[in-house]
């Protein structure tokens, strides 16, 4: 299964010369670990908004059929994002929706991760192809190809889709709702950060918030050894606390404070926030003990303090499994959400982690001038102000990633659903279920299905009276 990457002749020349993303641990509650050979190709526009150029590439995807009732089953189109694309698992939520209604999953690899890779390389000039837009646009011919195909084979009417996704793919289910309602009926946006906020204070607010549901300690211990690690940077040791973490080069400081923010934030997106502040909790107010632990804590999770440096993302070499260089354009051309310390209470975060040091990172890593214009882009693609109909907006209490969602509105026609409970994070609406889950997560859940039943009911109304690709756009307007 060789991809052919076909290229614009104008274009040869320049081809020759935060985290949001998920964890692996986190991707793995919500797909299958070894997919194998379990995937097909779709031939994919390179620029789908210039005419003068006819490139292709093959992106990517799975389809999980098995359950599917061509004449009353649902569409659903699972988004993948920043990272590799797993084949969606069997008890995951989307699946289970699909065994609910009988309907078929369909999961496309975002353009630039995994092993849809339009470009040779990752170079600057060849990302100016991995956008927000492009990737709704991959989504839209991608699904409306499989709608003509799957009413010709099938002898159905052209049916439209319910879109998928979680964090950044939530977001991208939101606004393909928003921008595409003639390909899509309704969307479930778990976590979907939909406001594009450069200076994103509101992350290390909300990490503060979380980790002392489990007590001030938590918090405040985790404070106390980041300010005790500064002191030894400041007083000339910044080596000896690199090699204690298990770097033997050189880092700018608000790298450092990058990686080691991410260790009590990665704790609260993942949903992990009690068993990391029962941890701590048992650690002697000890800032060197604390330290220490950190460093095993950060190693036993997989986190690599090379890899927050801007020389490791300069690398434009494709590595199928890696995302970094990829997210981090995406944040510095279009979408920000720059984790920059509390502007409201304590910072969780090294003060040198302001909005300039990001702005310097993004010219460091990519060699040009460049950061995101998020009004634009808001304007654009509606923000927290965005106007749809049946798009269910769900987050957890705990996620820092909630405040670039929506989580109240006095829009009728959203649907947004706050999850409250411990260790209710980012995505956890789309986990498999579990015998430990809390009654909030079992309720928002069974809410998702109540209301995706009667809108696939209402669809397939409108189906009966509009059943054509030509006229799928009027079933909008039918009650």
């Amino acid at each position: 299964k060789n991809m052919k990457v076909v290229i614009c002749m104008l274009l040869l020349l320049a081809f020759t010369q935060a985290r949001m993303f998920k964890t692996t641990s986190e991707e793995l509650k919500l797909n299958e670990e070894n997919s194998n050979e379990d995937y097909f190709w779709y031939t994919q526009k390179l620029d789908h908004f210039n005419p003068q150029c006819n490139a292709t590439w093959q992106q990517r995807y799975y389809d999980i059929n098995q359950y599917w009732d061509p004449k009353t089953g649902p569409l659903f189109l699972y988004i993948c994002g920043e990272g590799t694309c797993r084949k969606p698992s069997d008890t995951s939520f989307v699946v289970k929706m699909a065994k609910a209604f009988k309907g078929r999953v369909l999961a496309l690899e975002h353009r630039f991760y995994g092993m849809s890779q339009p470009t040779k390389d990752w170079s600057t000039e060849n990302l100016k192809f991995l956008t927000p837009d492009l990737g709704l646009a991959d989504l839209a011919q991608f699904a409306t190809a499989k709608s003509v195909e799957f009413s010709a084979q099938y002898g159905i009417p052209h049916r439209r889709w319910i879109t998928v996704g979680g964090s950044y793919p939530g977001a991208m289910s939101a606004w393909f709702r928003y921008k595409y309602p003639h390909i899509a009926f309704a969307a479930l946006s778990s976590s979907g950060v939909v406001d594009a906020i450069a200076d994103y204070h509101q992350y290390d607010e909300q990490i503060f918030n979380s980790t002392a549901k489990s007590g001030l300690e938590c918090p405040q211990k985790f404070i106390n050894a980041t300010q005790y690690i500064e002191k030894m940077i400041n007083n000339g040791e910044r080596r000896k606390v690199f090699s204690i973490f298990g770097f033997d080069g050189d880092l700018v400081d608000g790298e450092f404070y990058y990686f080691l923010g991410d260790l009590a934030a990665g704790a609260v997106q993942g949903g992990t926030r009690t068993t990391f502040c029962k941890s701590l909790a048992e650690l002697p107010n000890d800032n060197e003990t604390v330290m220490h632990w950190l460093a095993d804590y950060a190693a036993k999770s997989g986190l690599s303090l090379e890899e927050y440096g801007a020389a490791s993302l300069r690398n434009t070499t494709i590595d199928f499994p890696k995302n970094a260089r990829q997210w981090t354009y995406q944040t510095c051309a279009n979408l920000g959400y720059f984790q920059t310390p509390a502007q409201v209470g304590i910072p969780m975060r090294g003060l040198n982690m302001k909005i300039d040091f990001w702005q310097s990172f993004c010219e460091r890593v990519y060699g040009v001038k460049i950061f995101p214009d998020t009004f634009h882009y808001n304007t654009r693609f509606g923000a927290k102000g965005l106007k749809a109909t049946k798009i269910i907006f769900t987050n957890g209490s705990e996620d820092p990633w909630k405040h670039a969602s929506i989580t109240k509105t006095d829009d009728p026609n959203l649907i947004p659903i706050e999850i409250v409970c411990d260790d209710c994070a980012h995505c956890v609406d789309l986990h498999a279920d579990s015998p430990t889950d809390a009654p909030a997560l079992v309720a928002a859940r069974r809410k998702i299905m109540g209301h995706m039943e009667d809108w696939i009911q209402q669809e397939l109304n409108s189906e009966a009276v509009y059943p054509s690709m030509v006229e799928a756009s009027l079933r909008e307007f039918v009650e």
